[in-house]
Formats: C-alpha cells, structure tokens, sequence
C-alpha cells in the first residue's frame, strides 16, 4: 500500500494513515485502532478524508533528539547475546557497561549517532 506523507512543521515527513491520525485510540490488539471520529474499528493503514495529524506527529523532530547508528544497535545486541550464551554455558565472562559498550564502538567507529 502506498501512503500519500506530508511533512510536520519539522520537516519529517508522516505517512497519511489511521496510524498517524488524531483521531484514532488504540486497541489491545496491535491488528486494530478505533477511530474516534466514525466510532467504528479501523486498520491502522486506512486512512479517510478527515485525517488529521496527531499530537505525536505534530511533536515528531522538535525534542532535537539523536538517532544512534543501526550498527552501534547491532554491537550493542551482539554484545549482550556473547554475554547471555556465556551466562547460559556457565562461562566467566565479564559484563560490559553501555558506557564501556559505547566506548568501544566509537573508538573503532567514530559516533554511534546518525549524522544529520
């Protein structure tokens, strides 16, 4: 499904859907929204002609907030899977930090965060 996106007055771009709607209230099921607007259930990919952004969305880039690196993500994973085999196998192994994680990261690959 192709989503019509338009951008909040921080420039990122949010998909068209019930997903990104003021509208909606959610559900116990991941599967499905309610659109306060109909009173009905709704998929959260659906979308009508009185969408409107939510609070979220609109809010979406004003924190000036970092995204880390997919790469930093997956040392970090792999980091703390070594560790739980080895907790698993009764091995000693030393736990690293996330202070120690991130040190060791940057030091092969420079910031864990996304550059703008």
């Amino acid at each position: 499904m192709k989503y019509q996106v338009i951008r909040n007055q921080h420039g990122i771009e949010v998909n068209m859907c019930c997903a990104s709607c003021a509208f909606k209230d959610l559900t116990r099921l991941i599967l499905a929204r309610y659109c306060t607007k109909h009173c009905k259930s709704v998929k959260p990919r659906e979308c009508c002609s009185q969408w409107e952004m939510s609070e979220q969305m609109q809010a979406a880039g004003s924190s000036g907030g970092k995204v880390k690196k997919k790469a930093y993500l997956q040392y970090v994973l792999e980091v703390r899977e070594d560790e739980s085999l080895a907790d698993q196998l009764k091995i000693q192994f030393p736990h690293k930090s996330l202070e120690q994680i991130r040190k060791d990261f940057e030091e092969k690959n420079g910031s864990i965060y996304v550059e703008p």
